[in-house]
């Protein structure tokens, strides 16, 4: 139930990426999603979340700015790692991954668990379902929940993810957009990869690219 699930927003690196926790308050279990720099800062904000044990770590895409403190986290967590199968080769790439990091030689280990559409998950006594959202990269993916959505770079505040990159496509993104973001309910909150969460009917009305 929601009443159990408390978010936390840490915003990290260069480009003020947005890494989510998620505490179960029942178990004191959580899930982080996008650990895309500065380890240390992130696993401070779980410490003062009093989350006792991370269970896994969600992947929205492979970008750098996603993901350089992966291999950080997982080491420090012992969380297991989820992934699109379509994304999972940037972890092998490190410079194809778009890292705004400095350290090149980071070594990640593939995902342990791939993210399939239609999927649902179940980590720290909470419920996700899967949606594969191509067009921002290959293997974009959206994380639904009770009421909350984590969208990655997909959708913004009154804006869309960058299709300029390896991978992306504009087409692919407004379809994803529309067939797996716009028929959710109007009050479903969505937390992107950068800015400030919205509401599945605010974008419905008010994004420009959707009109």
């Amino acid at each position: 139930p929601i009443s159990s699930m408390k978010l936390y927003r840490i915003v990290v690196g260069p480009i003020q990426e947005n890494c989510y926790l998620i505490k179960n308050e029942e178990t004191g279990e959580g899930i982080i999603i996008d650990p895309g720099d500065e380890a240390l800062k992130i696993m401070e904000a779980v410490k003062k979340a009093g989350i006792k044990k991370i269970t896994a770590i969600f992947i929205t895409h492979g970008h750098g700015d996603h993901i350089s403190a992966l291999d950080e986290v997982k080491k420090l967590t012992g969380a297991k790692v989820y992934m699109s199968r379509e994304d999972a080769p940037m972890l092998r790439v490190w410079n194809s991954s778009l890292s705004y990091s400095t350290d090149r030689d980071k070594t990640f280990d593939p995902p342990d668990v791939y993210f399939e559409d239609g999927m649902t998950v179940t980590e720290a006594g909470l419920t996700f379902t899967i949606a594969a959202t191509p067009g921002h990269t290959r293997g974009g993916v959206c994380i639904i929940g009770d009421g909350v959505v984590f969208v990655g770079d997909t959708i913004f505040l009154e804006s869309i993810g960058r299709t300029d990159l390896p991978g992306g496509s504009y087409d692919d993104i407004l379809t994803s957009i529309k067939t797996k973001l716009l028929t959710l309910p109007d009050d479903y909150r969505l937390f992107p990869g950068h800015g400030p969460d919205t509401t599945v009917g605010w974008e419905r009305r008010r994004n420009p690219f959707l009109q």
